[in-house]
């Protein structure tokens, strides 16, 4: 993979190659012969001749030259392990005297630990590896660091791949990854001769393994740090499957560059976006001058050029299908802070950096590019969040780190509430400290509501936190469940919400409880775990695994301790689903996504007099879409402080509006979301619509009984919006308000979700007591709970090989299973019956 050139030349210690391999632990494993070792040629030997021996007391080693030479670099190492018990650091072990053509001689000590140090060990018996950290300060070791395979590794090493560096000194079991040190010495008498070098090892053996000169003016082992280097592709995209190779330096991955269409597919800034080209990429490279640079697209060779070239012109035709571009290297190390506008209050938020070049840079600590701009299931979860081309820090307010010299775009965003800002700030070393703020434009806890997501997974409580701090979300709603032989979040369950410290944004791990036919639920509120989280086998629960309980029984487990049910993105899987609705068990349903099917399904029930809740959660698995992108606004008894319990009553009682942007608001004669307001047959209701929103949006859809009922136009631009509208009621029934992005607008999140809004409906009695039915969805509710009846008793596994004692303790297991849907069969014969259909 590595090139070399005249220009570094190994010298021939054959002549004093005495040595055999098995000097060292682990012979077999020992690479001799020619090599390339930080892109220097060097020459080891053969392993019966392997190495030069310079012991203390002995014969000097002499090494001929016979040649000019800038540097020399030597590939050595001390035999004898006793810096590790006793020996000190600094400590001179053996020295090289350089001996010239015309007698000038130049003595060279070798100090421990800094020009040369003890070659590695396996350490047996020991739980560390002492030379681990142990290195030389002014040498390097044989081994580099190289990046992991982009797409390919075990699973196994996931965690590790996240790094992108490999580093064998980390594996377990400990491997040598490396046996010498590589040191160069500068020549001060650079057009001399140099005739021999001669090694004397004092009070330590030293190994000279392979000695290499350089005619080059530059240092052989380098210090050049990284900086970015932009990739133009004439046939492709600057895609995963190409690659930089540096002979002598390194390079990261290509990434594309993030230079973005900001309003592609969604009208707004901050919220993600489209690339504008994907032919273009980047990549962080260190090199040496006189470094070859290779491109790749798999196994075909695209093109290369020296680095020295590049720095000189700026800009190189690489090949016909490669271009090659320095942007400037200068930056400058920045401090920022972001407030509220209004009220100078330190805030959370999201942000992200763009540099005129379309290169993104994170504030210190977080990420450019989350997993490599991989997918992100249950990696790298917490503290950024990538939506489309563009990754977001969540910063709890305050940011630094690198930004490049010149005008960087800066795109801010908090949530809902506040306008998204995208500006350009100017950096420079005379303009290095930022105060950037944000305004709110909507205060929904002024309204008395307060925003929480039903469904996230996988991040920290404290992560939850800071991440619904900067969306400006109240609630956070994190739920343990099973993956098959995956337990996640099993460490953050306390029973109670946790509060941040300035008490307006609370976590409160619940669970989802799921099985792979009956339905997935949310148990929200519990103070005592609800055993198992996951039932009847792959993939929720266990490969081969039985079922055990049902989803009404963890709704009444939940229910017992004060708990809220919420079905989970309603109505799939659907199975248990019109059990859970016929006796009552769910406080609401959530949607994760708009979805005409799902939301159709939700006015079938409505219409046939189920009055249900609505809720929103993200359902969030992956760094691909923030906490809140689906929330639930919910009505609270007390704004002024955020109080989990309350949102939870809110949810329970109706007063509901669901969202992934819009905030939309009604009232039908004064009554809010979720009452029911007895009117007469015939009557004229008036409802206050009101529209706030981030997003633009050209209509609000009254929806009755189901149906569109009127389409109501919102004034382009328009971010507030009041409207009254006047509905007839002629018979029992439901009014609730939608609306949608304009253009059928989504957001760049992993699932391309519509943008949308969407309140829980008001009810209409026209003869007291409220009551609707539809007898089609009542008779085909029978046949679902019948098919999920069937399904347990004839195809679930519930056939346990030996004496199996439940959870439950009852004797019947089956008779337990299956009690809730007698329980709902009943009630729905019941309902029929009573609205004077044949039962």
């Amino acid at each position: 993979m590595h090139t070399t050139t005249v220009e570094y030349e190994p010298i021939d210690l054959t002549p004093v190659f005495t040595a055999p391999a098995d000097i060292m632990e682990d012979p077999l494993e020992i690479t001799l012969g020619q090599r390339s070792l930080h892109g220097l040629p060097f020459s080891f030997g053969t392993p019966d001749a392997a190495f030069a021996l310079a012991a203390p007391g002995g014969e000097p080693v002499t090494a001929p030259v016979n040649d000019e030479a800038r540097w020399l670099v030597f590939a050595h190492a001390v035999l004898e392990p006793d810096l590790f018990e006793g020996g000190s650091i600094g400590e001179t072990v053996g020295a090289y005297r350089v001996v010239f053509d015309d007698g000038e001689t130049v003595d060279v000590p070798l100090r421990q630990r800094f020009e040369i140090g003890p070659t590695p060990r396996k350490w047996s018996g020991r739980a560390l590896p002492l030379d681990w950290g142990q290195t030389p300060f002014l040498a390097v070791n044989d081994a580099e660091h190289e990046l992991m395979d982009r797409t390919c590794g075990r699973y196994d090493e996931a965690g590790a791949r996240l790094v992108e560096i490999e580093d064998p000194q980390s594996r377990v079991p400990y491997v040598l990854p490396y046996r010498f040190y590589l040191w160069a010495w500068q020549n001060p008498r650079p057009d001399a001769r140099i005739e021999r070098v001669e090694l004397r090892g004092e009070r330590h053996t030293i190994v000279l393994g392979a000695l290499t000169r350089s005619l080059l003016d530059e240092e052989p082992l380098i210090r050049e740090v990284a900086r970015e280097t932009l990739f133009t592709f004439a046939d492709g995209e600057a895609d995963e499957t190409v690659s930089i190779e540096v002979d002598r330096g390194s390079s990261t991955y290509l990434y594309k560059v993030a230079r973005s269409q900001p309003h592609a597919g969604l009208d707004v800034s901050s919220w993600g976006g489209t690339r504008e080209r994907d032919d273009i990429g980047y990549a962080r490279i260190a090199a040496a001058p006189s470094a070859t640079v290779t491109v790749r697209r798999g196994a075909e060779t695209l093109g290369s050029f020296r680095w020295r070239d590049l720095v000189e012109h700026g800009e190189l035709a690489v090949s016909a299908s490669v271009t090659a571009k320095l942007p400037s290297a200068d930056r400058t190390w920045v401090t920022g802070e972001v407030r509220d506008a209004d009220t100078g209050e330190l805030v959370a938020c999201r942000i992200r950096f763009e540099s005129a070049d379309g290169i993104p840079f994170a504030p210190y600590a977080h990420h450019a590019h989350i997993n490599s701009d991989g997918g992100t299931w249950n990696l790298d979860i917490g503290g950024d969040v990538r939506l489309g081309a563009h990754t977001y820090a969540f910063i709890d307010g305050r940011f630094e780190g690198w930004l490049p010299d010149g005008e960087v775009t800066v795109e801010l965003a908090r949530g809902f509430t506040y306008r998204p800002v995208r500006r350009t700030i100017t950096v420079g070393p005379d303009s290095t400290r930022f105060t950037l703020e944000v305004q709110r434009e909507f205060d929904p806890l002024a309204r008395g509501y307060a925003g929480g997501d039903t469904h996230v997974h996988f991040v920290s409580t404290k992560g939850a936190e800071l991440e619904a701090r900067a969306e400006d979300l109240e609630v956070v709603n994190l739920l343990q469940t099973q993956w098959g032989h995956l337990f996640t979040s099993t460490e953050e369950f306390s029973g109670r919400p946790e509060q941040s410290p300035d008490g307006r944004t609370v976590v409160f791990t619940g669970q989802e409880n799921r099985t792979n036919m009956l339905g997935h639920i949310n148990l929200l509120g519990i103070r005592e775990p609800i055993f198992p989280w996951c039932t009847g086998g792959s993939e929720e629960a266990d490969l081969g695994g039985g079922l055990e309980t049902t989803l009404s029984r963890w709704a009444d487990e939940c229910h017992a301790q004060g708990g809220t049910v919420v079905l989970a993105h309603f109505p799939v899987p659907y199975g248990e689903t019109a059990a859970l609705l016929a006796t009552g068990r769910l406080d609401a349903v959530e949607t994760i996504a708009f979805d005409h099917y799902n939301m159709n399904e939700y006015y079938r029930y409505l219409n046939a007099g189920f009055r249900m809740p609505l809720a929103a959660g993200t359902d969030k698995m992956t760094a691909e879409v923030p906490i809140g992108m689906m929330r639930t606004y919910a009505a609270v008894d007390d704004p002024s402080q955020v109080d989990y319990w309350a949102w939870s009553r809110g949810i329970k009682s109706g007063n509901t509006m669901v969202t992934s942007g819009p905030l939309l608001w009604v009232t039908a004669d004064g009554a809010p979301i979720g009452s029911v307001v007895q009117t007469a047959s015939g009557s004229t209701a008036q409802l206050a619509i009101e529209l706030e929103t981030v997003f633009p949006v050209s209509e609000i859809e009254v929806i009755v009984d189901g149906r569109v009922e009127a389409r109501v136009p919102v004034p382009e631009g328009a971010t507030r919006h009041q409207v009254e509208h006047a509905i007839t009621v002629h018979e029992d029934s439901w009014v609730a308000v939608r609306c949608f992005g304009r253009d059928a607008a989504k957001h760049h999140d992993n699932w391309e979700r519509p943008v949308f809004a969407h309140t829980s409906p008001i009810y209409f009695a026209t003869a007291g007591q409220y009551a609707k039915t539809d007898e089609g969805t009542l008779r085909n509710m029978l046949s679902i709970v019948e098919g999920a009846r069937r399904y347990v008793t004839e195809r679930a596994r519930t056939n346990w090989a030996g004496s199996a004692t439940q959870r439950h303790g009852q004797a019947d297991h089956m008779a337990w299973l299956v009690e809730p849907f007698d329980e709902a069969t009943r009630a729905l014969h019941d309902r029929l019956a009573a609205a004077g259909f044949e039962a």
